[in-house]
């Protein structure tokens, strides 16, 4: 079934906001040594297109650009970046889509916690208050463009970006010709004004993905707690016992309970990790290398 001239005019604007925040990303991934992985053909993932990753609950998410330390076209590296992009005409839509972009991140969040990742979502369009006070409140750093600043960019191509429920399939079906007609140094244009017009919310998106990238290692903390757990059914039990005198405590390797580990970065992230076994320690702390 053909796509309806308003559903490609949205496509044709999500793929600009990719193209552009490639070109604008890419740099900075290069400059700190990172390969920055998009929609395209990579021999890591077998020649195929879709850029995908598993989560903690083993589901697959299909995402924009992933920002890798150690990866290349032919090996997958560990993930620094996640970041998703999104487009919507009007705001009845774009609860759903903050709420989707959350459920694909947190949990890629959780299962890479140790590489401390990036997450961020560059938006577009009509989007409310509580959708973007939402994933700023879950640790995503936004970076939005309006749809008025959208109209904006086109316009300095000559194109009339702006369309509402009342406007015709006719008329919507020329302007996606206009689009598609677009060279790529057109393109490119579009989106430097785009970039450079909401300058200051890119250079803050901007700092804190390069925050993320160049944190380095400020200190471990490794705790050996040893001893055995006591349960009790009221606080009062619980009370009298952390309240007796102290006793002499003789640490075995039977009595070893745990290592509590404290990873401090120097851009204030925290890792807090327990393990009961040593091997299990000693490999999560050498994917921190």
């Amino acid at each position: 079934m053909a796509k309806s001239p308003a559903h490609r005019f949205g496509q044709i604007i999500g793929d600009l906001l990719e193209y552009t925040l490639i070109r604008y990303c890419q740099p900075i991934a290069k400059e700190y040594g990172m390969y920055l992985d998009y929609k395209h053909s990579r021999p890591a993932r077998n020649n195929q297109n879709e850029v995908r990753w598993t989560d903690i609950n083993g589901n697959t998410h299909k995402l924009d650009i992933v920002i890798e330390y150690g990866g290349s076209e032919i090996k997958t590296g560990n993930p620094r970046a996640f970041i998703e992009m999104a487009w919507r005409r009007y705001t009845k839509h774009s609860k759903n889509k903050a709420q989707e972009i959350s459920a694909a991140i947190q949990p890629l969040v959780s299962r890479y916690s140790e590489y401390g990742p990036f997450y961020g979502a560059v938006l577009a369009g009509e989007f409310t208050e509580n959708s973007l006070n939402q994933m700023k409140s879950e640790g995503f750093k936004l970076l939005y463009f309006s749809i008025n600043a959208i109209e904006d960019a086109f316009a300095t191509q000559g194109i009339d970006a702006h369309w509402d429920e009342n406007t015709s399939e006719e008329t919507l079906q020329n302007r996606v010709v206009q689009l598609e007609a677009l060279t790529e140094t057109q393109l490119q244009l579009i989106g430097d004004y785009l970039i450079h017009n909401n300058i200051e919310q890119w250079e803050i998106f901007l700092m804190c993905l390069r925050n993320a990238l160049e944190r380095t290692l400020e200190s471990i903390s490794v705790v050996s707690l040893y001893g055995n757990s006591k349960i009790f059914y009221n606080v009062q039990e619980a009370c009298a016992y952390i309240a007796e005198e102290e006793k002499e405590v003789t640490f075995t390797k039977d009595s070893f309970y745990r290592y509590e580990i404290v990873v401090k970065y120097s851009n204030g992230d925290k890792i807090d990790m327990q393990f009961r076994e040593q091997q299990a320690a000693i490999a999560s702390l050498n994917r921190l290398i």
